[in-house]
């Protein structure tokens, strides 16, 4: 009997594994859909979202680093790329001169908001082919039945 089996979590490590091969391949999908018709990545279009979903006054950067999962060295060299192409803004916070904020421009929350209507029916035709194969069916399955919000057993 495998530590997993006594510690009650058979198949924990292996669900772990097909489900982050999976999202890998689904993100390559995504990766390339953005890129050919937005001109983003995937993490640039997570920051956008994060934005417009934010303050209205900006986000720290540090804030979009935890909210997106990259350390704060990568999340200024992509919200530099950004700013370079329009589609954010760097702005001083008034009462703390070293605290800096990260806005979406009325060119990055467009692009950011046709992008990510683009990506949410990419995925879910990504998703609905992914249902029919073994691998991923399951997963598919409850990744489904929790987006729901019916929880899983």
């Amino acid at each position: 009997m495998s530590a997993e089996d006594r510690n009650g979590r058979a198949g924990e490590f292996d669900l772990w594994r097909r489900q982050t091969l999976m999202v890998g391949q689904l993100n390559q999908v995504l990766e390339r859909t953005l890129a050919a018709e937005f001109q983003i990545s995937l993490p640039e279009l997570m920051v956008l979202i994060e934005l417009r979903h934010g303050h209205e006054r900006g986000t720290r950067v540090q804030e979009l680093s935890a909210a997106v999962g990259l350390d704060q060295s990568s999340m200024s060299r992509l919200v530099t790329r950004l700013e370079n192409r329009g589609l954010t803004t760097r702005v001083s916070c008034e009462h703390d001169r070293r605290g800096v904020y990260c806005m979406l421009t009325p060119a990055g929350a467009e692009r950011g908001e046709r992008a990510e209507a683009r990506c949410r029916d990419e995925l879910a035709g990504l998703l609905d082919a992914a249902s029919f194969d073994d691998r991923w069916a399951s997963l598919v399955a409850r990744f489904r039945h929790t987006a729901s919000g019916t929880p899983v057993p």
